[in-house]
């Protein structure tokens, strides 16, 4: 009797749960399609375009953090939200419309378009944020259209910007995918915290430690007057963990590890943190005896593990460098607003032709939600535009730049959305992003041997050592662990300060070898990855790459700008 109970119990809790969520669904989806409805043809202005399209996409969410250090909790928040972002109202017609066009209004549309929307489920409240939403969007889109019809009379403008249509029309698409509960378990979290921040006890050499995890749960609901209704869930939680040490010279080294995954479940076992939390903390100590790298070397480089995957993402999907994101040339108005984002240089001049070895090829497979029995945090069912991913996008072909990343505005090349303009959260800025990423390269070989190609490539320039790179930094480019290899003798040597310039796309022509085992780095892209932040930045993305990669020529040099302090007067509580 007591088994019967406990069931019919869990039974109404589930179906309540899932009646909530099909309410929320409905309510949601409803007043976004009256709301579409009415204002595509109440919209109206005398003397201006009216509305041809209307979308708008709504996300629950609830972003947290659990910030601890030696074992104790220092923060834990969480900030449920529900906002109308990507509010889209646009006049004109699909070939001229008020998009691509360079001035402070239209780089600000997004936030100034934006909604805080209540979390109940008010029918009227949504609609009524809603409705004044699309009303502040439709008058800042026909003044940015009037602007943009006179700098086009007006204004000679560049080549590549006239002559193609603003905006892809779309179809119809229906995606209904189960919608997650945004609740986190809280105590589970701060228990994780604790316990693996508390393993930076042993170690009195450190400065500064500390474990977050923060992240966010959302379900997304987008409609648009083509008829698409899309709602489907979107989740990460990231685990930075951080600790720094101070050289007897007064250099501050500083190093950090980040973990992905789609929720609680996904995380890695606290026993594995712990783990690689001492081997972080004892390559700290060992920065106090390394030698300051102090030479200029230009020469070959193996990128191993971390450092591997970070060099596919800097070559290629690097937001501040040209990267292959199709970016459209706007028409410049008559305001000093950039015609490009800073680093939005578009690589579409280089389609067709070689930017990597031969063999070297790379594809986004956004549907793929798994490697191996390893999850991807990168999988995504459809675009914050109602677009589909491709199954396959191919990016480079046997060292051949193929294709480019796109949505709904096409440029010169790229007439088509391939279902990558998505939504960077917390900034809630939509960006061309990649979903997953495979990097394949056929004369790929065993570790050992790049090693020996590598101590040969240094040979043959008459070199006395190579350089092998088993960490960096996701953002700035800094080196963290490098190794000096002696040509002859093969033996490695860990030694600090070392710095370059970082890599580009044009790097991929030095590439000259890869490992033949696969890496893969559940990450966010979009954006700079943040270890100290309260914040998970960026689209969850995913990097499938070799475990290894050689160029044939990088330049290494001398940190010139060390992090300086003077020692501390007191010694560390740490060694009391």
């Amino acid at each position: 009797m007591k088994t019967i109970s406990i069931l019919i119990i869990l039974y109404i809790f589930l179906t309540a749960g899932f009646s909530h969520a099909q309410e929320t669904k409905k309510v949601i989806h409803q007043a976004m399609e009256q709301e579409i409805a009415r204002n595509l043809s109440g919209l109206h202005l005398d003397g201006m375009k009216n509305p041809f399209y209307i979308g708008s996409s709504i996300v629950d969410i609830n972003m947290f953090v659990f910030y601890s250090a030696l074992g104790s909790m220092i923060r834990t928040s969480e900030a449920p939200n529900r906002i109308a972002v990507n509010n889209q109202v646009l006049v004109g017609d699909y070939t001229n419309n008020n998009l691509n066009f360079s001035d402070s209004r239209a780089l600000f549309y997004p936030i100034r378009t934006m909604a805080i929307l209540p979390l109940e489920n008010s029918p009227q409240e949504i609609q009524n944020r809603l409705w004044i939403a699309f009303d502040r969007a439709y008058k800042l889109s026909a003044e940015i259209y009037e602007s943009k019809q006179s700098a086009l009379k007006s204004k000679t403008q560049e080549e590549g910007v006239t002559g193609i249509p603003d905006f892809q029309e779309g179809v119809k698409v229906l995606i209904d995918k189960p919608e997650i509960s945004l609740k986190v378990n809280k105590q589970a979290l701060i228990d994780y915290s604790k316990e693996v921040s508390s393993a930076f006890k042993s170690y009195n050499h450190l400065i500064g430690s500390w474990v977050r995890i923060v992240g966010y749960k959302a379900n997304v609901y987008h409609s648009n007057s083509e008829g698409t209704r899309a709602t489907y869930p979107v989740s990460v939680m990231r685990i930075s963990v951080f600790a720094k040490t101070q050289l007897p010279d007064g250099e501050i080294v500083e190093l950090y590890k980040y973990y992905h995954a789609l929720n609680e479940e996904g995380l890695p076992d606290k026993e594995v943190v712990k783990k690689e939390i001492r081997e972080l903390s004892e390559t700290l100590l060992a920065f106090h005896t390394a030698p300051v790298f102090d030479d200029i070397y230009t020469g070959p480089v193996l990128f191993e593990g971390q450092a591997a995957g970070e060099a596919i993402r800097k070559t290629m999907f690097y937001p501040r460098n040209e990267n292959l994101s199709a970016v459209r040339k706007a028409v410049k108005g008559n305001t000093s607003g950039p015609s490009q984002a800073a680093g939005e240089v578009s690589s579409e001049l280089r389609i067709d032709k070689k930017i990597a070895p031969e063999g070297f090829s790379v594809i986004d497979k956004p549907l793929m939600s798994d490697f191996g029995g390893i999850p991807l945090i990168g999988c995504y069912p459809v675009d914050i535009e109602g677009t589909v991913p491709k199954t396959e996008t191919v990016l480079v072909e046997n060292g051949i730049l193929k294709g480019l990343l796109s949505g709904r505005i096409p440029t010169g090349k790229i007439k088509e959305s391939n279902g990558h303009y998505r939504i960077s959260i917390p900034a809630l800025q939509p960006i061309v992003v990649p979903g997953v990423v495979v990097v394949d390269y056929n004369a790929a070989l065993p570790l050992e041997d790049l090693k020996k190609k590598l101590v040969e490539s240094a040979k043959e320039e008459g070199l006395t050592y190579a350089l092998i790179v088993r960490e960096m930094t996701p953002n700035q480019s800094e080196l963290k662990k490098v190794f000096k290899v002696d040509v002859n003798t093969g033996e490695e040597t860990f030694i600090r300060s070392a710095s370059f310039k970082g890599l580009t796309i044009n790097d991929l022509r030095k590439l000259v070898g890869a490992g033949n085992k696969k890496l893969v780095i559940n990450t966010t892209a979009g954006a700079d990855l943040q270890h100290d932040a309260d914040y998970l930045n960026g689209c969850p993305a995913t990097f499938i790459t070799p475990d290894a990669l050689l160029f044939k020529e990088i330049e290494v040099t001398k940190n010139n700008r060390p992090n300086m302090a003077k020692l501390p007067v007191v010694k560390n509580p740490m060694e009391l």
